[in-house]
């Protein structure tokens, strides 16, 4: 009986899918071939003619093509990593109409609505058979949807090839989608490039170097329209892996010699990727320069790399300094963070000192915490100089 069921709701929601809320969607229409090479030729950029003078690219349009600066790339990345966004890489096509429309709105794509109404909520029931709503929901107007896909594709709902299988309620022109979780998926764009005047690729890596999901790595093409961009294909690639390279800052980055065991590294500093939360913290790690490995990542000041109640905003100062006279060089490092909570007279910044003691036998750094508590307390943060003025009263590490 409850295979019976499932037919017969599959039956009904197939109905109302094909005859449409309010405008009939055709779920097999394609271009015809003229149609196609008339979309090909206007989407595609001429990247013939760029070749032919690699010094100003295509004609008129100067250094294009290029490679993206790592600024670009973050810049791109947190674009990306939007609720409006980031469904548009969960599928993959060669044209905007082909996009699947249950990824890029599964969660809602950042739009805001009314709940459902009585009427509503008894008309959706009906319709899938279910005896009451059970989990969370989305609920998308026709007109809503048609707005956001203007927006994102330059098409209209009616345009795509593949419908929206939700069920639809034909009198207030609305879809639902009842679901328990969310798709969401943080991508981080580890290369790109601009093709053309208004044209950009990018490899794009879905998680980052603490979670690695089932989701295939992309190669996005976007058209910037206006003060936003559109999205014209989404491409699955093999062999394109995570780097946090776009996030490293480059004033605070290093080479160094920090003596046995390490010898001559890169020390590097990477921002957070506030795209995914902005609580997350500024990272450091000991990078061999030879093949760019990592050798040592330094300890976070709170687990996971976040911050509770403050925001990273700055590194302002790296030093590589024996501030304990063992003969090793140490770290010292003053970040600036944002607090979220805080009092109008203290101010909503504050200084963090870390120290990071050398152990040349353990082959790693650990954070000298009792010295830096001591010059926080004290109010010694403000600059290197004044750190190592009053290190020393901070006693030694036992």
């Amino acid at each position: 009986m409850k295979k019976i069921k499932r037919l017969w709701i599959a039956s009904v929601c197939v109905l109302l899918f094909l005859t449409g809320c309010k405008k009939e969607q055709d779920i097999q229409k394609q271009p015809d071939a003229k149609e196609q090479e008339q979309e090909n030729r206007s989407e595609e950029p001429d990247i013939e003619q760029a070749a032919e003078n690699p010094e100003t690219g295509i004609e008129g349009q100067e250094n294009v093509p290029r490679d993206l600066t790592s600024e670009e790339l973050r810049g791109f990345t947190q674009w990306i990593n939007g609720k409006s966004n980031y469904g548009f890489l969960l599928s993959e096509y060669t044209r905007p109409q082909d996009v699947d429309l249950s990824q890029v709105f599964y969660s809602g794509a950042g739009i805001e609505t009314a709940p459902l109404s009585k009427a509503e909520e008894e008309a959706y029931l009906e319709i899938t058979g279910e005896e009451e709503i059970y989990t969370d929901y989305t609920r998308l107007t026709t007109g809503e949807i048609d707005e956001f896909l203007k927006e994102k594709l330059g098409l209209s709902l009616e345009d795509m090839t593949k419908g929206l299988p939700w069920a639809c309620l034909p009198d207030s022109d609305a879809w639902v989608w009842q679901h328990g979780d969310t798709n969401y998926m943080n991508f981080t764009c580890v290369s790109g490039r601009q093709i053309s005047a208004d044209t950009y690729e990018l490899e794009c890596v879905p998680g980052d170097e603490n979670y690695e999901p089932a989701v295939p790595s992309c190669r996005l093409t976007l058209r910037k329209q206006g003060e936003d961009y559109q999205f014209l294909s989404n491409i699955y690639t093999a062999g394109v892996e995570y780097s946090k390279e776009i996030w490293k800052i480059e004033e605070q980055s290093f080479n160094v010699d920090l003596g046995a065991p390490w010898g001559d590294v890169y020390f590097v500093s990477y921002a957070p990727d506030k795209s995914v939360s902005g609580n997350r913290d500024v990272t450091f790690s000991i990078i061999k320069p030879s093949d760019g490995a990592e050798l040592f990542r330094f300890p976070f000041m709170e687990e996971g790399e976040y911050r509770r109640n403050e925001q990273f905003q700055e590194v302002q100062a790296v030093s590589f300094k024996d501030y304990d006279g063992d003969g090793n060089l140490d770290v010292i490092i003053l970040i600036e963070y944002q607090l979220l909570i805080y009092n109008e007279e203290e101010g909503d910044r504050r200084q963090e000192v870390r120290l990071y003691r050398s152990r040349p036998k353990e082959g790693d750094f650990v954070l000298d915490t009792d010295r830096m508590d001591y010059l926080s307390i004290n109010d010694f943060d403000h600059s290197i100089e004044e750190i190592m003025e009053h290190i020393d009263e901070a006693g030694r590490p036992e």
